[in-house]
Order: structure tokens, then C-alpha cells, then sequence
């Protein structure tokens, strides 16, 4: 049976000198198949921070906190006019067969913490636009896509597949899974992972403007791709991309790791 939480906050300013409003709750959502894996699925289009946490319970525990930015609303102008009021802001839960689905709507002008407590061992889908991404001691397997924001994560036993555009990207994995690949990409901003010392993977990494750092010992070689092309107008292009892979360990499974514009940095634990 789908259960379905829709949890809605409006947001108005009733006069020029209102107080910026509060609004806090905490949602329960219970598992259809408590005990047995699931999954979080998060589309916080905009957002402060978003952080997903684990703890003992066999439920799904969401706090929101949204609130108004009180950026000089009374300042805001359209067509000679004053704004008086904001946007508002909502979040709706659902949940089916394990599976918990987090959405929120567009809010640019406010602030929304999430906070999401899961069980260890969940698995994490989550996509977001605008805000900070925090995760800790996640099992399962995550996909993270950010736009604008820092991603943290402490305490990975899972599979991770990171991209970001803007952001630094902090990860700590006290296990890997030995089979799995991973990727680490991003834009602007620094990537920095750390792993056990007895880990074995074989990173393939990538860094336009930046420097690559590891206290592991590897075994490293660069390779140059060159690739050729010819355009309809007969224009020849050659392109060679620079790749550094390392072994470590004897090697593993490939960890894909990848910015334009920061360093990276493979630390051992």
C-alpha cells in the first residue's frame, strides 16, 4: 500500500514590518517492510543544506525548517510597487515499498534545512540545485547530482556516484565495497576522498587546473588520449586528453575521479 504525507508551509509577510516566519515539523514515515533495505529518493530544488543521516529506528524521520530571508523585503520593487509577501514553500513524502521520495518546491528566495534520518542501511538518490549536501553512514548505494554547493560525507560503506558543478566534495569511507566502480566528477572545486589503507581500486583521475595528491602508495602512469576528427568544412581537430591512473593495493575496481577547476586528494586512513 502507498502511503502518501503531503506536508505544506505557507509563507507570508502580513505587513512591511513582520518578523521573518518560522516553521518547523518533524514527518514519521513508516516502512512498508521494516528491517529489509530501502531507498531515499530527495529533489530539493533549492535549499540551505540538505542532511541525511542514519539512526537505530525502522522509519523514516524528516525535519524541515523553512523560513523567510529577510534580504530587505520591503525593498523589492516591480512596476513601481513594494513586495508585501513571499512565495510559499512546501514539501510532500511519500512512501511505497520501502522506497521514501522527498520533494520540495521551488523556493529561491527561502531558506529550507532538510534533516532525513534512515535506517543504515538505505540506499540515497538525491538532486539538488541550490544548497549544501551533508551524508553520513549510509550502506547502500548513492547517487548525488548538485548544481551550486558543498558535498560532505563521513562514515561510506556504500557505492558512491558523485557529480557537481560547484562545490568541494569531502568524502570518508571507513569500507569499499571490493567490487564496485565509483565515480567522483566535478566542475569548480576541489575533491578530496579518503579510504581504508587496506583498500584496493584503481583510480583513473583527471584535473584541468589543480594538482593530485595521495599518501597511498601507487602505482602511477599517465596516459595521453589522442583523438582525431574532421568537420563538415573539412576543419581537422586533435584533441589529447591527460589522464594519471593509479594502482593501489594491486589494484581493483576503477574509481573515476575528475575536476576542471580544483585539486584532488587520495588520502589513506
Amino acid at each position: 500500500m502507498k502511503k502518501t504525507i503531503i506536508y505544506t508551509i505557507n509563507l507570508f509577510v502580513l505587513s512591511l514590518l513582520t518578523l521573518p516566519l518560522l516553521a518547523q515539523s518533524n514527518i514519521e514515515v513508516p516502512l512498508t517492510n521494516p528491517g529489509q533495505p530501502g531507498k531515499l529518493i530527495i529533489n530539493a530544488n533549492f535549499s540551505d543544506e540538505v542532511e541525511v543521516r542514519v539512526h537505530d529506528q525502522q522509519n523514516v524521520v524528516v525535519n524541515h525548517d523553512g523560513r523567510d530571508r529577510d534580504d530587505n523585503d520591503n525593498q523589492a520593487m516591480k512596476n513601481g510597487m513594494r513586495r508585501i509577501s513571499t512565495g510559499g514553500s512546501g514539501v510532500e513524502v511519500t512512501e511505497d515499498d520501502n522506497e521514501v521520495v522527498i520533494k520540495s518546491g521551488p523556493m529561491p528566495n527561502d531558506d529550507l534545512d532538510l534533516v532525513v534520518y534512515v535506517p543504515r542501511n538505505f540506499s540515497l538518490k538525491l538532486n539538488t540545485i541550490q544548497g549544501d549536501v551533508v551524508v553520513s553512514g549510509l550502506s547502500g548505494e548513492i547517487e548525488i547530482s548538485a548544481v551550486n554547493g558543498d558535498i560532505e560525507m563521513s562514515d561510506i560503506s556504500g557505492t558512491v556516484l558523485v557529480n557537481s558543478v560547484n562545490g568541494d566534495m569531502e568524502i570518508d569511507f571507513t569500507e569499499v565495497n571490493p567490487d564496485a566502480p565509483m565515480s567522483f566528477t566535478g566542475v569548480n572545486g576541489d575533491i578530496e576522498l579518503a579510504f581504508p589503507a587496506n583498500a584496493k581500486f584503481t583510480a583513473k583521475m583527471k584535473t584541468e587546473w589543480g594538482d593530485v595528491y595521495t599518501n597511498f602508495d601507487m602505482d602511477v602512469e599517465q596516459s595521453n588520449n589522442r583523438s582525431e576528427s574532421e568537420d563538415e568544412d573539412g576543419t581537422y581537430r586533435v584533441s589529447i586528453s591527460k589522464w594519471i591512473v593509479g594502482t593501489v593495493n594491486g589494484g581493483g575496481p576503477e574509481y573515476l575521479i575528475k575536476t576542471l577547476h580544483g585539486d584532488i586528494s587520495i588520502r589513506k586512513k
